[in-house]
């Protein structure tokens, strides 16, 4: 009986000595996730016993990857595909968590890695980081012609604003990528638009006109100008 409380109580002594790991943000509570704790790294982890209501909950303290698309407008209503990918990293838990709530039901185990914690965050992902990027997107992009519109500066200017957003919700947004998709009669129209600015610019906007007209009814044509035959296919 002796050896067998021995026993027991060694059991007892090295569960009590379970240490936070380094790699995760690990937050505990004692009532059903009202409030969080968040305990700092090599510390102890509480074991709630005998308390239902107390559990751990472990966030990965790592850059994550995360992509997302949706449909953007431009002025005079022109619908574009907006198509992101982007890296965050989780800085503040307590933040996170109450953000995304679902995930202070969970408990479990504090070894997490980069396999198993994938589709755990999709949603959390969905509710915080994507949703923001749709409203600033649509935000940004609403005002501006399609033509003229650059991606790459709209890229810059969601990142601004979405990450001093994310930050307040306790995620630092460290990259992100931005393509604008156009479906195919946006494309020929950006197209003409373009071109007839460099007809214009080169002084030829009524030759630019009548080329663009001609392309548009046939294979074939010819242009003559100042006395100059000039074909294309």
């Amino acid at each position: 009986m002796k050896n067998v409380v021995v026993a027991v109580l060694l059991m007892l002594a090295i569960a009590g000595c379970s240490r936070t790991p380094s790699n995760v943000h690990v937050l505990s509570t004692s009532n059903c996730g009202a409030s969080w704790e968040k305990l700092a790294v090599a510390s102890t982890v509480p074991k709630h016993t005998g308390n239902p209501c107390g559990y751990n909950v472990a966030l990965p303290n790592w850059p994550m990857a995360g992509d997302t698309q949706f449909k953007t407008q431009f002025s005079k209503k022109v619908l574009s595909m907006a198509k992101m990918s982007y890296t965050y990293t989780i800085t503040d838990p307590i933040r996170f968590i109450s953000e995304a709530r679902y995930l202070g039901k969970m408990g479990g185990s504090l070894e997490l890695s980069a396999d198993t914690v994938g589709s755990r965050y999709e949603m959390a992902e969905n509710i915080i980081i994507d949703k923001m990027l749709r409203e600033v997107t649509t935000e940004l992009t609403r005002d501006l012609d399609v033509v003229d519109a650059n991606p790459a500066e709209i890229e810059d200017a969601i990142l601004k604003t979405a990450k001093d957003t994310l930050e307040k919700k306790g995620i630092v947004l460290s990259d992100l990528a931005l393509v604008i998709e156009n479906d195919d009669l946006t494309r020929l129209a950006i197209d003409a638009a373009t071109a007839i600015r460099v007809f214009d610019a080169a002084g030829i906007r009524t030759v630019g006109e009548n080329v663009m007209t001609a392309r548009a009814g046939a294979t074939k044509i010819q242009v003559i100008t100042g006395g100059e035959n000039n074909s294309e296919q």
